[in-house]
């Protein structure tokens, strides 16, 4: 079982990369985001920063789109944590998210799949991701997420 590093606990891992942190950037599909929408990411990001700490760099790239489809089977997700460990270069991990509001896609939504792709950063960065099944790493990132969410919106 993993956890999430709380700031209090951030030296233990201080030497982890030379960078460390989110960082994090639109990109737009032809349509502007929503100046809410992302007025409204930026206030969850400030929390996530304010009361946790990302050892290795973590990209983070919104692309206002409703969701993905894979190219391979056609499955449709709404976000991807790539752990960039077979790039021929030194290349920090990134998450994906489909963060265009919509009927499907809400904010809470939106916010849950974020939640999700960073717990499966920390299963990497911990390698729990090399020692269990997929079911009980997506249980987890199920349950880290409402976890979130629920010290988020309360």
């Amino acid at each position: 079982m993993i956890s999430w590093v709380e700031k209090e606990y951030k030296n233990n891992y201080k030497d982890s990369a030379k960078a460390s942190g989110i960082r994090y950037k639109y990109y737009t599909y032809g349509e502007d985001f929503d100046k809410s929408t992302v007025e409204d990411i930026r206030k969850f990001i400030s929390f996530l920063r304010k009361n946790y700490y990302f050892p290795i760099r973590l990209n983070i790239l919104f692309c206002n789109t409703r969701a993905f489809c894979h190219h391979i089977d056609n499955h449709t997700y709404y976000g991807a944590f790539y752990n960039m460990d077979d790039e021929k270069r030194k290349v920090y991990p990134r998450i994906s998210i489909a963060a265009r509001v919509a009927k499907n896609n809400s904010l809470e939504e939106i916010f849950f799949t974020l939640a999700h792709e960073i717990t499966h950063y920390y299963q990497w960065y911990f390698l729990e991701d090399k020692k269990r099944t997929n079911r009980s790493l997506e249980i987890e990132a199920n349950k880290w997420a409402n976890y979130i969410l629920g010290l988020y919106f309360n």
